[in-house]
């Protein structure tokens, strides 16, 4: 099998790309990052176009824009790295290489604040950001080319990804303030919400799972532990294991964008023979773990 990973420098896309590398045969690409092995680093579309004549059997596309707050900023820029870029994708497959089964990553920021939990695939979608929003009409693009074109495409709605590599989002800001004040950390909103946390390497195997059985037809699986996680729970965990003994205050401001409460259901995917197998606090202590190696 030949795997081509877009986004391989990223936290999701790093992890594939290192990952299936040592299965199989993968190459890389992204517009940032350091070259190595099988791993270019170029933004040209001329690149893109040249490497996909090379009529791989996989496409994993973890490239794109995934900052909430941003999106509402650089709300362009957001629509072109999400929507403009799978359609280029899915466009330079029809025309080069039609047989090529192509996997997008999406979010569950598609759901926004769903009217019930667990959630469905076929829950309804109300983004609360313009992220979300890209996200889902990426999906829509996916699934017009399975549809009236024929090409094997699925989306990957992923809820709340976590673990080494990560060098952002929630876990790693909690532990930089934790470093910087070691009698205090501030927090936005209220501890109450709650989230579907999956680790790096459980949503890696749910992609090969998705390679090897998955049926293309540009519809959208969810990907997340089953698990909900308040996150002021989840902090006082995140504290204890980094053994801080300070207090942590929620400023009782919700961001704009964000949902309140996540829980999925991922028994389409669970039907394949995907399981998770790493619950959160182990989690938490492999990243802790990570950070201190690191010095993050």
């Amino acid at each position: 099998m030949k795997i081509l990973v877009l986004g391989a420098s990223g936290f999701i896309g790093n992890a594939c790309f290192k990952y299936f590398k040592e299965k199989t045969n993968t190459y890389g690409l992204d517009r940032a990052g350091i070259p190595e092995s099988n791993l270019l680093i170029d933004a040209s579309e001329d690149v893109l176009a040249a490497l996909l004549e090379q009529k791989f059997d996989v496409i994993l596309n973890c490239a794109g824009a995934s900052n909430i707050q941003d999106s509402f900023i650089n709300t362009g820029s957001d629509f072109l790295l999400n929507v403009v870029f799978v359609q280029k994708i899915l466009e330079l497959i029809k025309t080069t290489s039609p047989e090529t089964k192509m996997i997008n990553i999406s979010s569950a920021a598609v759901y926004g604040n769903p009217p019930s939990l667990p959630v469905y695939e076929d829950s309804p979608k109300n983004p609360l950001s313009p992220y979300g929003l890209h996200k889902l009409l990426s999906e829509k693009i996916m699934e017009e080319y399975a549809v009236h074109f024929g090409l094997k495409t699925l989306s990957v709605r992923i809820f709340s990804a976590y673990g080494v590599g990560l060098k952002r989002q929630f876990f790693f800001d909690l532990y930089q303030k934790m470093l910087q004040d070691r009698a205090l950390v501030n927090l936005s909103g209220t501890g109450l919400e709650s989230r579907d946390f999956i680790y790096i390497s459980d949503i890696v195997k749910a992609l090969e799972v998705l390679i090897t059985k998955a049926h293309f037809d540009g519809g959208a699986y969810n990907l997340a532990s089953e698990q909900e996680s308040f996150i002021g729970e989840a902090a006082q965990m995140f504290s204890r294991i980094c053994n801080y003994d300070g207090e942590i205050r929620f400023s009782q401001k919700q961001l704009e964008g964000y949902p309140l409460n996540w829980k999925a259901n991922t028994g389409k995917i669970n039907s394949l023979g995907f399981a998770t197998h790493v619950d959160l606090e182990s989690g938490l202590t492999l990243y802790y773990q990570w950070l201190k190696d690191n010095k993050r």
